[in-house]
């Protein structure tokens, strides 16, 4: 059965070549150093503003259509090595507007490789743009107005809200999400990630759910620590994207047999295992459900569960 992955990030997905690469031709060949290790095949960071901080250097050197065309392409490559068949990719359409970055031209080039994807590997790629939650509402705003414009046509099948979670409440993108459900599109917000947020953590689920309306939430790692968050999700059918290998590399967990993934199942809440961003956490998906079945006592059949949930949930065919 080809997998399903519902939360991987285009932009965590270059690879330490194509990071050298990019370096040299922007003329930046300092610039890999600050983020690779001494062997120059894999990534570096301390925690999760330093994974943020890491996110920010990679992106400076994505300036141009083909410069997504080949991340696409080299993603492809990935998720078909990983036997992953169908994959909702995020696309920081926020950061592209920071950076002064029309994000049209952009995504045409990534629509462009991901049909190419589909030809060559037979893997189908569909895109959630996603607003930076500390850049502001209004920013997030002329973010959305960018991903509508890009709309199904170029692949766009959802919505998403990512960054860093402390910088603000979920509901203060609830006038946007209205607009997003309008237009008939998927909702997925990152929420409940940050576990040094505290009770903060499982309200900012709650927000994102019954104040947001969100269809998919990212991470929803704090929400088992609130009985009430958790009989939300269950009640409302909410599907959560689990990344428990992506919360071990940014510290959010000390150890992976501490992921509630257990939890969730528990609770009957519908979700999957992600990759988050697979080269800077050097991850992928057939190794993210080994280690869950081996070190979380994920069975077979809740792997299959798992898949067939995704494919109920996913925002495009």
């Amino acid at each position: 059965m080809d997998r399903i992955e519902l939360h991987t990030h285009l932009e965590g997905s270059v690879t330490p070549a194509r990071l050298i690469a990019q370096a040299e031709k922007y003329g930046q060949p300092g610039l890999p150093l600050a983020c690779l290790d001494e062997t120059g095949t894999r990534y570096r960071f301390a925690g999760f503003h330093g994974f943020l901080d890491l996110y920010k250097n990679v992106t400076l050197l994505l300036k141009e259509p083909a410069d997504f065309r080949a991340i696409t392409l080299d993603l492809g490559q990935q998720l078909a090595r990983d036997e992953v068949g169908y994959a909702e990719v995020i696309v920081s359409f926020g950061v592209m507007k920071l950076r002064g970055l029309d994000p049209l031209p952009l995504q045409h080039a990534i629509w462009e490789a991901a049909q190419q994807v589909q030809e060559t590997h037979g893997v189908t790629m569909r895109f959630l743009p996603d607003a930076v939650r500390q850049f502001g509402r209004d920013e997030a705003m002329r973010v959305w107005e960018a991903a509508a414009t890009c709309g199904r046509a170029l692949g766009v099948v959802g919505f998403g809200l990512g960054g860093d979670e402390t910088a603000g409440p979920a509901s203060n993108f609830a006038s946007l999400c209205e607009e997003v459900r309008r237009e008939g599109l998927g909702l997925s917000f990152h929420a409940g990630e940050v576990t040094a947020m505290g009770r903060k953590a499982a309200d900012s689920v709650r927000q994102a759910v019954e104040v947001c309306g969100a269809d998919r939430i990212g991470h929803g790692l704090a929400a088992p620590g609130d009985p009430l968050v958790m009989g939300l999700l269950a009640a409302r059918g909410t599907f959560v994207e689990l990344c428990p290998r992506s919360n071990v590399a940014t510290g959010n967990l000390r150890r992976l047999a501490d992921h509630p993934v257990r939890a969730f199942l528990d609770a009957g809440i519908p979700c999957c295992l992600n990759t988050d961003d697979r080269t800077l956490f050097d991850l992928d998906l057939a190794g993210e459900y080994a280690a869950a079945v081996e070190t979380l006592d994920l069975t077979e059949a809740e792997v299959t569960l798992m898949h067939e949930q995704a494919r109920q949930a996913a925002f495009g065919p």
